[in-house]
C-alpha cells in the first residue's frame, strides 16, 4: 500500500515510470508453468520470465504478419490492380534489368 501511494505521489511530481517494462501478474495453466519451467531448468536460456516474454513476442509478431497478409490478400483477386502491377513492372523492366546487370558486375570486381 505505502508503495502505490510512493509511486502514485512520484508520477503526480513529474517522475514516470520506466517506459521499458511493466510488472504484471499472469495466471498460467499449472502444466505449461512446469513445461515452460522444466524447458529453463533443462539448459533453456535465461529464465520463465524470458521464455514467456520472448513467445509472447513472437506470437504477436505472427499475429501482425497475419493482419498484413489479411489486408494485402485481396489484391490478388483484385483486376484492375493486377493490370496496373503489370503496366508498372512494363514500365520498370529496363531499369530492373540493368540494376542486376551492375549489380552483378559490382559482385564479380570484388
Amino acid at each position: 500500500m505505502r508503495k502505490r501511494k510512493l509511486r502514485r505521489l512520484a508520477t503526480s511530481v513529474g517522475v514516470t515510470p520506466s517506459p521499458r517494462k511493466v510488472q504484471t501478474t499472469l495466471r498460467l495453466p499449472r502444466q505449461l508453468y512446469e513445461r515452460a519451467k522444466l524447458f529453463v531448468s533443462n539448459g533453456g536460456k535465461g529464465s520463465v520470465n524470458d521464455l514467456i516474454v520472448n513467445a509472447l513476442t513472437a506470437y504477436i509478431r505472427a499475429l501482425e504478419r497475419r493482419a498484413i497478409d489479411d489486408a494485402f490478400r485481396p489484391m490478388a483477386t483484385d483486376r484492375q490492380y493486377q493490370r496496373e502491377a503489370r503496366a508498372l513492372a512494363e514500365q520498370f523492366s529496363a531499369t530492373d534489368a540493368e540494376t542486376i546487370e551492375l549489380g552483378e558486375r559490382d559482385l564479380i570486381a570484388t
